[in-house]
């Protein structure tokens, strides 16, 4: 199913590429930039950690970077220190909280902060939790430094990539040329569509890709093949069958695929019906992916990148490291 999706849309891709985005639209793409919350040792309860997560996600997209939930090479953090706290007199009592908190735009790969800006921030709450809150809450989404420093940052991202935009492209060949395509792509993937330069990089993505399904469908023939070699009857096309649904007709040995399918269905003889009804089960979820594929095609989903991007996820928890933050 993923595969036939990110195909259809791999080639709305290579349409949209050819026919080029229009100035607006070019001007509405943002910069994606990963919101991430290191461990710290003075700990931000759970309810104000995701308040934090939200005004830092509201802040950025006014100045033109786009949050996102998938990897990103760049991510935006903040460590907090309680400069003041106590409990102000009364019925009933008030916590106050005063925090220092340093916003941070890291390079996970560089393992170096990219930028950085301080505020302070101080409020009161029913509980030390509410405290926390309300200090978070209270952070002005218009306050010139943020806005001077997510701004800067954007541009500064988009300069980074510009100028590495070759040696991206040289590491993802690279990586390809050892069949580590979905690393490969993972890299083309975090370049920005905001970015100068990105046809060229759709370009390689697209080849790159080819050279994925081309691999995959080689292994799922080569299963099938030995299954069915092994079997040569009908339990063999069953359990060969599944393999060869996952070949995609842009892969290379898809006329191999056909064959071997065709010599199936005549070998079989006197199962064919209970090969048909694989087969029959096998086309109609074909046909389901392919409703699915041409939606995801209408929608323009750079289906290419979600091989990078299922790499990337994976990769989260090795490559954000917060420690150094904490330094």
């Amino acid at each position: 199913m993923k595969k036939l999706i990110i195909a259809a849309a791999a080639m709305a891709l290579t349409l949209g590429s050819v026919c080029g985005a229009s100035a607006q639209q070019k001007a509405d793409l943002k910069i994606p930039v990963s919101i991430y919350l290191p461990d710290q040792e003075q700990s931000i309860p759970n309810q104000a950690q995701q308040q934090l997560t939200n005004k830092i996600t509201a802040i950025a997209a006014q100045c033109g970077m786009g949050a996102t939930e998938d990897f990103a090479q760049f991510y935006a953090t903040a460590s907090s220190v309680v400069l003041d706290k106590h409990v102000v007199a009364g019925a009933p009592p008030k916590y106050m909280q005063e925090i220092e908190l340093t916003f941070h735009i890291v390079d996970a790969f560089a393992k170096k902060i990219f930028n950085s800006t301080t505020i302070t921030v101080q409020a009161v709450g029913n509980t030390e939790t509410q405290a926390y809150i309300n200090c978070f809450r209270r952070i002005p989404n218009g306050s010139p430094e943020l806005k001077e420093f997510f701004t800067t940052t954007n541009q500064k991202i988009k300069s980074y990539y510009e100028s590495q935009r070759e040696n991206i492209i040289s590491m993802a060949q690279s990586l390809a040329k050892v069949y580590k395509y979905d690393e490969a792509l993972f890299r083309l993937a975090l370049y920005p569509e905001a970015c100068a330069g990105y046809d060229r990089v759709v370009e390689v993505a697209t080849g790159i890709y080819q050279k994925y399904i081309d691999d995959l469908a080689n292994r799922n023939l080569a299963k099938a093949r030995s299954i069915w070699n092994a079997g040569l009857n009908a339990a063999a096309a069953a359990e060969a069958a599944p393999y060869l649904a996952e070949i995609m007709p842009e892969a290379k040995c898809y006329k191999e695929a056909l064959t071997l399918s065709e010599e199936i269905k005549q070998r079989v003889g006197d199962d064919i019906e209970y090969y048909r009804s694989l087969e029959a089960r096998d086309n109609a979820q074909m046909m389901d992916l392919a409703n699915k594929a041409h939606q995801a095609e209408m929608e323009r989903i750079k289906a290419w990148k979600e091989v990078g991007i299922a790499y990337g996820n994976n990769q989260k928890e090795n490559t954000y490291y917060d420690a150094w933050l904490m330094r």
